[in-house]
């Protein structure tokens, strides 16, 4: 019987509902992480905040980046690179932690949240490699157009499934991810990019509480991000075990 996305979709669904506890604290800790890097090395974030009121048209981030001044455009560099960092490093945590806990628990071995993060310790180097690099592909593809950034996003989106799973180097999961998408690209495609809206959704709606009034409202919405991205996680680890 051929795999169909509404059955993908409900199939994750249920994963994400039987093991919404530990995914939430998986989810959690890595926020945490996130967020104490960075309150340890963007402690003002004013010149940023300062940058997003001066925009005069929210219409288009592009057309906002493309009016941009030289001050401004070395203000969104040096406050994207430690945004950028502090993301890397949850998102490895994140990412190891739920494909180690979804593999487990697939194999029939009792696991905790915790023990996951920790099995997902020797990998994090590859991982965190594997991580900056589609990071930096994928924000080429952006810089250029949007298309070719989704494109590039949604091709290399099983790499961290195929890495852990396959106990291969980066590159040549990398590599496998590109062909194995494109077979299955309509499996795939509208789970990434849905993914990809809900974050940009999620950024616009506590952008207006500002860049980090708060401890916990920073949290909160890393914590979103991470459940949503634990759910994508999810989705791609089980239509990589069905379609392989």
């Amino acid at each position: 019987m051929s795999l169909t996305a509404n059955q993908s979709y409900r199939d994750a669904a249920q994963q994400f509902k039987q093991h919404f506890k530990p995914l939430i604290l998986i989810s959690l800790l890595s926020a945490f992480v996130t967020v104490l890097l960075l309150k340890t090395f963007l402690p003002s974030t004013d010149p940023l905040s300062d940058f997003l009121q001066s925009g005069e048209s929210t219409d288009s981030l592009f057309a906002l980046i493309k009016d941009m001044s030289d001050d401004q455009r070395s203000v969104l560099m040096h406050i994207s690179a430690v945004m950028t960092f502090s993301a890397l490093i949850g998102n490895t945590l994140l990412v190891g932690g739920v494909l180690k806990y979804l593999s487990a628990t697939a194999q029939g071995q009792a696991t905790s949240a915790i023990r996951a993060i920790g099995a997902s310790a020797p990998v994090w180097p590859r991982l965190l490699i594997q991580t900056f690099l589609l990071t930096t592909i994928v924000q080429l593809g952006f810089y250029v157009l949007i298309v070719p950034g989704v494109v590039l996003m949604v091709l290399f989106s099983l790499s961290p499934v195929l890495l852990l799973e396959n106990d291969r180097g980066l590159l040549k999961t990398m590599k496998q991810s590109v062909p194995l998408v494109w077979k299955n690209i309509r499996l795939i495609a509208p789970a990434v990019i849905a993914w990809f809206v809900v974050r940009i959704a999620l950024t616009f709606i506590f952008g207006s509480f500002g860049l980090m009034p708060n401890s916990l409202i920073l949290l909160l919405s890393n914590v979103l991000a991470h459940l949503s991205s634990a759910l994508l996680l999810i989705y791609l680890y089980r239509i990589t075990a069905q379609i392989r």
